[in-house]
């Protein structure tokens, strides 16, 4: 048994859980279709892995098709975004979405290059995007962002865009340095986003921000996931499995204060 399937394992375990925390939140409390729209999030990441854990038994070591686990993480995407449009305005953050957009298409210009696999890393980019756009529209909405962390967040995908493009141009004794480069950009942010995160659900004053800064944390994991490798990428599905139960928690104490 690999680490990775182990890793899924767990993962498939806590999106199980979080599946019924979600039902049981949607039976106790009443307007709370984003929680709805949260749910299917989660069931359809649940069919996902257990479509993975299937086919690594059926076929090991066999490289996986373009299947159902895709269509399973684009429904995740797609859900979430439809979560965050119930609560979101996009009229007051048309320049935050626009580089939320931008962000998300270097993304998938790299997926390609690395892969090769245009028709999957495009429609991967498109639904992501979706859930970008709604989710920079929610933190301007709701004012969750500072304006440094607004130029933080902006600088720092930048700066790994542009990173993980030269590592396209240089020599390979280079380019080792230069991967660890990004992996530390990309797990910096990640503590720094799931740290405030946890600040903002013990901090009752922040209530409104909890929601967004727990998608913001599961967002930024994506990016990591979809540009690590090896030991990393067994990090990223930490941090991403992880992220789901800080979603529900945030949603929870959300509908209950409200």
């Amino acid at each position: 048994m690999t680490p990775e399937y182990i890793l899924n394992t767990l993962q498939t375990t806590t999106l199980l859980l979080v599946f019924l925390g979600a039902l049981r939140l949607i039976k106790k409390e009443k307007n709370t279709v984003y929680v709805v729209f949260f749910a299917f999030a989660v069931a359809s990441a649940l069919l996902s892995d257990l479509y993975w854990l299937v086919y690594t038994l059926m076929r090991p070591d066999t490289r996986m098709p373009f299947a159902a686990n895709e269509i399973g993480e684009w429904a995740l995407f797609l859900m979430l975004g439809a979560s965050l449009q119930t609560r979101s305005d996009h009229r007051f953050a048309k320049k935050e979405i626009f580089f939320a957009a931008l962000f998300v298409a270097a993304n998938a210009a790299l997926w390609i290059a690395w892969s090769g696999e245009w028709v999957q890393d495009i429609l991967t980019g498109v639904v992501l995007a979706y859930l970008f756009c709604h989710l920079v529209a929610e933190i301007k909405q709701a004012d969750v962002f500072a304006k440094w962390e607004w130029w933080l967040v902006g600088l720092s995908s930048l700066v790994l865009i542009c990173a993980q493009t030269g590592t396209f141009f240089v020599t390979e004794a280079v380019r080792k340095p230069l991967d660890l480069f990004c992996y530390c950009i990309l797990f910096a942010m990640s503590a720094y986003l799931i740290l405030r995160a946890v600040m903002a659900y013990r901090t009752k004053s922040q209530v409104t921000q909890m929601v967004s800064r727990a998608f913001a944390t599961f967002a930024w994991a994506v990016v990591t996931l979809y540009m690590s490798d090896g030991y990393f990428y067994m990090a990223a599905m930490i941090l991403i499995t992880g992220c789901f139960p800080l979603m529900l928690m945030a949603l929870r104490r959300e509908v209950s204060q409200a």
